[in-house]
């Protein structure tokens, strides 16, 4: 018997797969800081930023307050609001002082008002209490007067020295000299006068 070779076609069985093989894709990986670095990484710029808002707000802050309090600041206004005279030795001046800034408060302290007859034969001192002033605030100041000449009518001269210091926020005090000139003020016995708000005294600061 001659040996024969079949060959014999069909469908493979439903278990059998056919596989493949190809290479694995190349993927890059970097490593991942912590959470950590991560933050430290974002925080000096935003740290940098904050500190150069910081520094211009306190510029500006100092920079008005130095312009508003020095190069802007005007001395009191200050008038002679009334004068009542219960004789001519004993009588009653009071003052209107009003404080024009907007930004700075006024203190007063080492008040002496004088008052000397015009051709300056005698004068009489009268020290007055230290008081503050706020920012655009108004005070009447009420100064008695003894031990003048007795006459029938008397010609002064009313002046006032003080100190004061403008102080206004986040700025450092300022110190200065007041002198305040009143003018010629003429005196009667039985006397109870408002001058008015037109008798307005002249006013330096030094």
């Amino acid at each position: 018997m001659e040996n024969q070779t079949t060959v014999a076609i069909g469908i493979p069985a439903p278990n059998y797969l056919i596989t493949t093989h190809q290479p694995p894709p190349f993927i890059a990986t970097y490593p991942t800081p912590p959470p950590a670095q991560q933050q430290s990484l974002s925080c000096p710029p935003l740290f940098i930023i904050t500190s150069i808002l910081i520094l211009i707000l306190f510029v500006s802050l100092a920079f008005t307050g130095f312009y508003f309090t020095y190069q802007q600041s005007n001395p009191p206004i200050i008038r002679i609001e009334s004068i009542a005279a219960f004789n001519i030795t004993n009588w009653l001046i009071t003052l209107s002082l009003k404080n024009p800034n907007k930004y700075a408060s006024i203190h007063y302290e080492k008040i002496q008002v004088s008052v000397s007859e015009f051709d300056d034969k005698w004068r009489v001192i009268c020290p007055v209490d230290e008081f503050d002033q706020v920012e655009n605030g108004e005070n009447l100041m009420g100064v008695d007067v003894f031990g003048l000449v007795d006459s029938k009518m008397v010609e002064v001269v009313l002046k006032m020295d003080a100190v004061v210091c403008l102080q206004a926020k986040y700025m450092q005090k300022h110190w200065q000299m007041l002198e305040v000139d009143c003018g010629v003020v003429v005196v009667q016995p039985r006397m109870n006068t408002t001058v008015g708000r037109s008798n307005r005294c002249n006013v330096r600061l030094r």
